[in-house]
């Protein structure tokens, strides 16, 4: 299709500032005047061939920067060949832990160690999700004794 160059500077807009700038901004920057910019947008988002090309657009620059775990794994691999081709030592290891990372044979120990600890009345702590029906009564306990509120001995019906 044949675009004008102000369509096209739209097209270009749109596609580099997707989600950044409206419709009616690419239209201004685009070299439509600022007073029917929103109307030539609308006009312009309604053209099936300009909507077609910016999609078209977008889906290479998705294309270009998708990655999936045999892409990165490979990539890696590329910069550790590149990297050991100019004797860097330290950036070759760097691949080859991050490659070690995306094969799954290191774990990251944050991962592991992101549980809510609760500190009990005795001083020690505690995962939430290993208290006992004995650590929320002794906490409970320490409450009512810190804010000198007699434990009630009704229950309730």
């Amino acid at each position: 299709m044949n675009f004008t160059s102000k369509e096209i500077k739209f097209i270009e807009q749109m596609v580099q500032y997707c989600g950044k700038k409206t419709a009616t901004q690419c239209a201004m920057d685009s070299g439509y005047g600022v007073r029917g910019a929103r109307t030539r947008a609308s006009e312009l988002m309604a053209k099936p061939e300009i909507r077609n090309e910016i999609e078209l657009k977008l889906g290479e620059i998705r294309e270009r920067y998708s990655i999936d775990k045999n892409k990165h794994f490979q990539e890696l691999g590329e910069l550790r060949d590149m990297a050991k081709e100019t004797k860097n030592i330290n950036a070759a290891v760097a691949a080859e832990r991050l490659r070690g990372m995306v094969a799954g044979f290191y774990i990251d120990k944050q991962i592991i160690a992101s549980t809510k600890l609760i500190e009990l009345p005795d001083g020690t702590k505690k995962a939430e999700l290993d208290l006992t029906e004995e650590d929320y009564e002794s906490m409970l306990l320490d409450l009512t004794k810190k804010h000198k509120i007699s434990p009630s001995h009704s229950k309730r019906k």
